[in-house]
């Protein structure tokens, strides 16, 4: 296996250093009193933390009116401070156009501020009370159909710069030589694995030709929808790229039964009468399913150095697991096949 500590460590030593006292001066530098209480999020990507202030804060400029706030560190090494800020002014503009979305707080002039002693980026954002769903009944489907419309409204009034794009270049062709770099394991269900990626990069390649992109959330999943008492809230744009909308449209109703289908025609449905796209590309849903799957076994290789990562998906470096994934990219290779002849 690639000494990954010597290709990402000094990107992530910091990153693993974090301590109490780096997360409090953080977020002092906001300038608001803190009583002292922290505790940290569940989040393998970036650090999350849950900001106690000692007295409520009310924000009229952002917003918000609330106990805690919560601060994200961002995986150093993952995007650039352009790729981040752009996500930001996503987020804002949404923000603008009322549309129910987490933006973060501007302070000092600036939403995203680099902690000179780890040399981390971080930001600070409102925190929502509200709860996540893994069930969503009529009315509720409807709702999300109509908020990631409007999302889409917005998203297509203006481009990403540095933002990544979605399509099989940089999803199955930069996987493959990921993975080939990393080499998780010796064993040769993945070398059969890596030379599949090639032969499901020339049946995708064509599908995503004059495709028509345009800046999307890219992970909008039941995890990614806060509910409050208003409705729901999107957050976690961490992901936000240029990308074909049926990205955002697959994700929550994935499953390929007669019921998750129907949800996923209400889903449609609502989210016509809010947008324009009348032309939905539902034949883009299976390509979409196996770029995401093998983006994150190369999401999991670049971050094995990192111990919560190790210990979550302990099975990685095993023959086991590399067996299984190239049983499942076989299937879903020909699934694909079926659906084009």
């Amino acid at each position: 296996m690639v000494d990954n500590q010597g290709m990402w460590g000094a990107e992530t030593k910091h990153f693993h250093q974090l301590s109490p006292d780096h997360v409090m001066k953080a977020a002092e530098t906001w300038g608001r009193r803190l009583s002292g209480r922290i505790m940290a999020l569940n989040s393998l990507e970036n650090r999350v933390y849950d900001i106690e202030l000692a007295s409520p804060e009310s924000d009229v400029e952002n917003g918000f009116a609330a106990q805690n706030i919560i601060l994200k560190f961002y995986r150093p090494g993952r995007w650039s401070e352009a790729q981040i800020k752009e996500e930001h002014r996503f987020l804002e503009t949404l923000k603008e156009f009322e549309i129910p979305v987490v933006a973060p707080i501007e302070f000092n002039g600036q939403t995203l501020h680099l902690d000179p002693e780890n040399n981390l980026w971080f930001a600070l954002f409102p925190k929502v009370m509200g709860r996540l769903k893994d069930e969503l009944v009529k009315e509720e489907i409807e709702q999300v159909g109509r908020l990631i419309a409007r999302i889409h409204n917005i998203g297509s009034m203006g481009d990403f710069k540095h933002r990544l794009a979605l399509n099989p270049q940089t999803f199955i062709e930069q996987s493959r030589l990921a993975l080939s770099l990393q080499k998780p394991v010796e064993h040769i269900s993945f070398d059969h694995y890596l030379k599949l990626l090639d032969q499901l990069y020339a049946i995708l390649a064509p599908l995503f030709q004059n495709l028509t992109v345009q800046r999307i959330h890219g992970d909008f999943h039941r995890g990614n929808i806060v509910w409050t008492s208003g409705g729901p809230f999107a957050v976690d744009f961490d992901d936000c790229l240029t990308g074909p909308i049926e990205q955002d449209l697959w994700l929550l109703f994935p499953g390929q039964d007669s019921y998750a289908l129907e949800e996923r025609e209400r889903f449609l449905g609502a989210y016509k009468e809010m947008t324009r796209k009348q032309h939905i590309h539902l034949n883009l849903t299976e390509p979409l399913r196996a770029m995401r799957m093998v983006h994150f076994n190369t999401w999991i290789a670049k971050r094995w150095e990192d111990h919560s990562f190790q210990k979550m998906f302990p099975q990685f470096p095993s023959a086991s697991y590399w067996d299984q994934q190239l049983i499942d990219l076989r299937i879903q290779i020909g699934s694909l096949q079926e659906s084009m002849y």
